[in-house]
């Protein structure tokens, strides 16, 4: 499932191989997130990985999420095999919503 898109300015800037944008204790955790979800065929696959790995509910149905550190998340949609809207933010109070 490649990733196709980025949301966070800041995780595109990482996966170019800037890691200045994002909390320096989190840049090993968002390495293998984004490397692993890069390899990987199927969501499910992270799973495996990465046992925080969920889909959201209600109204982020077909968001998917996993934990870096505390409140802290990347999230995802997937469309056509890929991985779209690649976000890093903190959940705290916040009220996501998928994209249609």
């Amino acid at each position: 499932m490649a990733i196709k898109s980025f949301r966070s300015k800041a995780l595109k800037r990482f996966w170019q191989g800037d890691v200045s944008k994002v909390k320096a204790d989190h840049v090993g955790k968002i390495r293998d997130i984004l490397s692993v979800m890069h390899a990987s065929h199927h969501p499910q696959d992270l799973k495996a990985v990465f046992p925080s790995f969920e889909e959201k509910k209600g109204s982020a149905a077909g968001v998917y999420s996993i934990q870096v550190n505390g409140n802290w998340r990347v999230t995802f949609q997937i469309e056509s095999d890929g991985a779209i809207l690649v976000d890093y933010l903190d959940y705290h109070g916040k009220h996501i919503r998928a994209v249609k």
